[in-house]
């Protein structure tokens, strides 16, 4: 469900960042950058491989699963196995407590710690929505969306079914237009988001893309997802002395993408933008 003005503003918005950061690259090479993330892309959908974890949390850094403290965690260590032999049940209550939905996976017992909590994280996703509304600014009002937010969704509302629930980084729903997906993703009833935004700062590629392809884009859930992954910051600065960081957006569609021998879907576009992070700042260049 990518709207004309959406895929107006994506375009215009990528543009504007690679103007403005490396000026010395030409078309080609952003054009070719755009096809090397798309091969990848679909390089991992097609291998199809399960995440080897193979680091577990010593005593330090089970703290964040007793009292809520993550900071001494090495990002590194990511994928990182937390606590074992835990129910759902605890899980999701824990998740509540210490608000790591978006941080945490609940794999048949095990907690695994996919991402960690992140200025440029949380930054990157709500610079998105800020900019994804506003593309929808001058349109009449049955044709504007909203956000609403950090959104759970469980596959089974109606039970608790352990790895059945996901939360994304950001959710939109038409304003006033029915919603495409009228089965309840929640106990409230709430149907299930038409977008979704998911961040991937310290989380890998390979992970954040089979969350996509297996929990959201699962049959009568989300339209569209739209995965923003940001890169290692490589010691790269502009010419303003500002350090310059790499963010790949990969947009996947439930009707539009194509799909692999599978059946699973692939992104009908990747986009490979400039950002710039500073110590007061966080934004699309």
């Amino acid at each position: 469900m990518f709207t004309a003005e959406f895929e107006t503003f994506a375009a215009v918005s990528s543009q504007s960042s690679r103007r403005s950061s490396v000026t010395s690259l030409s078309d080609k090479d952003y054009q070719d950058a755009d096809e090397l993330a798309l091969k990848e892309c679909i390089e991992i959908i097609d291998a199809n491989v399960e995440e080897v974890i193979t680091n577990n949390a010593d005593r330090r850094e089970k703290k964040w699963w007793r009292d809520g403290y993550y900071k001494i965690i090495d990002e590194n260590r990511l994928p990182l196995i937390l606590v074992e032999d835990v129910s759902y049940e605890e899980f999701e209550k824990k998740c509540e407590r210490v608000n790591a939905s978006k941080f945490w996976e609940y794999r048949d017992g095990t907690v695994v710690i996919i991402e960690l909590p992140n200025r440029d994280h949380e930054s990157a996703h709500g610079e998105f929505t800020e900019q994804f509304l506003s593309a929808f600014a001058n349109l009449p009002r049955r044709d504007k969306v909203k956000c609403v937010g950090s959104t759970t969704c469980s596959a089974t509302p109606e039970r608790r079914v352990r790895g059945n629930s996901k939360q994304s980084d950001a959710s939109f729903v038409p304003k006033l237009l029915p919603n495409p997906a009228q089965n309840p993703c929640d106990t409230e009833g709430n149907p299930w988001p038409t977008i979704i935004v998911e961040v991937a700062n310290t989380q890998s590629l390979a992970s954040i893309i089979q969350k996509t392809i297996q929990f959201w884009l699962a049959p009568n859930r989300v339209e569209d997802v739209i995965v923003l992954k940001l890169w290692k910051w490589n010691s790269i600065w502009d010419q303003n002395g500002t350090p310059l960081r790499r963010l790949t957006c990969y947009k996947f569609c439930y009707k539009r993408s194509p799909r692999n021998a599978r059946g699973n879907h692939l992104p009908i576009q990747t986009v490979r933008i400039s950002i710039f992070t500073t110590d007061d700042d966080f934004c699309f260049a």
